[in-house]
């Protein structure tokens, strides 16, 4: 029966209900009665009977219901701004648009020819100095040597974050960091044939997904300063502006926001190249856990997914489709997968369920106020936490024969609880059939839930050494979900693309307890150079062996 609408329901007076034989009038109440529940069931949903995210309680019932600010789903904000100028002479001065009477005629961007424009108000002496001298000559290429006639023609100036700490043959003067000027000319040389070569910055073609993002030798900020504020903006949460003011407050240096999201945008493609690895090293992982939560860009509503091991994390931005799924984790993929029940994950055979989603389900069917539904949700909440037991106790079991093992290697090995507890399994099917057709609907779902995904719930009795919640892949999320609040997710395409990509590595480079600033920096320093981007931080090795205790356990 389909329900009450709104226009239905303005039409439903007081004298419309005097005019209804009482036949019509308890038909209407009836369903106006199944209404309420299931509307006032919703009303009472909370993280602890639901899959509402705590976050989503009003201030007022955090307190006092004692819950914390703990997202379970899960980037910052994307500023699409015009870059700022780096270098005073001709190469790379991009400027603003000005006063309406400097642009061209309606329509078209940028300023006209002969305007001020804009460039750095702040002036650095430089303490290095760095020359770029052609190695061919461009017309005839010949190879060309460095000499003293050589006259540079135009630079830039780098600054970076230079480390005072010394070594252990050398005791640091002072303790801290400092950032340093390098002052590059660029030299240009005439070859025997005539012609008047000009040595240029190493510079990466143009790339139709980085639109406007521009990889280049000649950057203002160099590749550790340039990870530090990258790190700072994504891991630390800070907005641009508080970005430009840490840096003027330690340092003493006048960034404008536009350079700082610039250079968000380009140590993302700079580290571009690590994401296949990343991907590499999760078609290759025994279990993988799976999450996704809303993300917004500029309006539209995309999902953020996630794909982590406990030395991997992979985040990708797109639409709630199984495509997106496929696209990070291909169906070659031969080990567990870990997930909620969200539909695009059924493909996958090799699955595990979530039972603290399941749990949450069958507390809010057990605090229903329709009694029916209420008794049936407690008997199968009950029976369900008896089964979450029998997976505690196998697990102790399983500690205490492989440490008795050595000293007897005749003591058999526990039996899980797929044997020892099959007549639990077989009572919780039972509930489940017996309430696949119950008229209220949130029993019906839950019911039909447990039959349909049967086997990947109930796989854990059989490996009790498998993870019981996807709390691994939850946890991953929740410093994006907070993220995402300040931010109200990305701007562009660009800043979507930046930002899982910085956050894949991020949480790797964490897990796997590395440096996250020597990471970026590396892989930075690489692009500006057009070499190979270098390789992940290695596996520890306890990391590793936990991976493979869950193949072999």
């Amino acid at each position: 029966m389909p329900k009450l609408s709104d226009h239905d329901l303005k039409q439903m007076d007081a004298a419309w209900l005097q005019a209804q034989p009482d036949a019509v009038v308890r038909s209407v109440c009836e369903r106006v009665l199944d209404e309420l529940r299931i509307a006032r069931d919703r009303l009472n949903q909370t993280p602890n009977n639901s899959s509402r995210p705590p976050g989503s309680m009003p201030p007022w019932q955090r307190a006092d219901a004692g819950v914390h600010e703990a997202p379970s789903e899960g980037g910052l904000a994307e500023a699409n701004a015009n870059p700022q100028a780096e270098v005073s002479p001709p190469i790379e001065q991009a400027t603003k648009p000005t006063q309406k009477s400097l642009v061209g005629p309606p329509g078209q961007a940028g300023r006209r020819k002969g305007s001020p424009g804009h460039g750095r108000m702040q002036k650095l002496m430089y303490t290095q100095r760095e020359e770029h001298h052609p190695d061919r000559c461009a017309a005839c290429q010949s190879a060309l040597t460095p000499e003293a006639s050589s006259q540079a023609w135009t630079g830039w100036d780098t600054l970076e974050l230079v480390d005072l700490q010394g070594t252990a043959s050398a005791p640091p003067q002072r303790l801290g960091l400092r950032i340093e000027v390098t002052r590059h000319l660029l030299m240009q040389q005439r070859c025997r044939c005539g012609h008047l070569t000009q040595a240029l910055p190493k510079r990466a073609e143009e790339d139709a997904q980085w639109l406007g993002v521009d990889i280049c030798e000649q950057r203002l900020l160099g590749p550790r300063l340039s990870a530090i504020i990258v790190y700072l903006c994504l891991r630390m949460a800070l907005t641009r502006r508080k970005t430009k003011e840490l840096m003027w407050e330690l340092f003493g240096l006048s960034l404008s926001t536009a350079l700082i999201d610039q250079t968000i945008h380009q140590s993302a493609r700079s580290i571009e190249p690590l994401e296949a690895q990343l991907a590499q090293e999760l078609e290759h992982a025994a279990l993988v856990h799976v999450d996704e939560t809303s993300w917004p860009e500029s309006g539209v509503l995309l999902w953020l997914w996630v794909l982590c091991t406990p030395h991997t994390a992979l985040y990708v931005i797109g639409s709630r489709a199984k495509e997106m799924l496929t696209n990070a984790l291909s169906l070659a993929f031969a080990g567990v997968l870990m997930s909620d029940g969200y539909g695009a994950y059924r493909d996958r055979l090799n699955r595990l369920r979530c039972w603290a989603h399941l749990k949450r389900k069958l507390c809010g069917v057990a605090e229903s106020t329709d009694r029916t539904a209420a008794l049936a949700g407690a008997a199968l909440l009950e029976t369900f936490k008896e089964l979450m037991d029998t997976v505690y106790m196998a697990r102790e079991q399983m500690q205490k024969w492989q440490a008795q093992r050595p000293a007897d290697l005749t003591l058999p090995r526990p039996e899980p609880p797929s044997i020892t507890h099959a007549h639990l399994i077989e009572k919780m099917r039972q509930l489940c059939e017996q309430h696949r057709n119950a008229g209220y609907p949130a029993l019906r779902a839950v019911a039909r839930e447990f039959l349909n995904d049967w086997d990947a719930i109930m796989r854990v009795l059989a490996q009790p050494h498998m993870p019981l919640t996807n709390n691994a892949a939850e946890r991953q999320l929740r410093h994006w979900v907070i993220a995402r609040r300040i931010s109200y997710g990305t701007r562009t395409l660009v800043g979507s693309n930046s930002l899982a990509i910085l956050a894949s590595v991020i949480d790797t480079c964490r897990l796997r307890r590395a440096s996250v600033t020597n990471t970026l920096a590396q892989a930075i320093h690489a692009a500006r150079q057009g070499l190979s981007a270098p390789a992940l931080p290695p596996i520890p090795a306890e990391l590793l062996g936990q991976q493979l205790t869950l193949v072999g356990a």
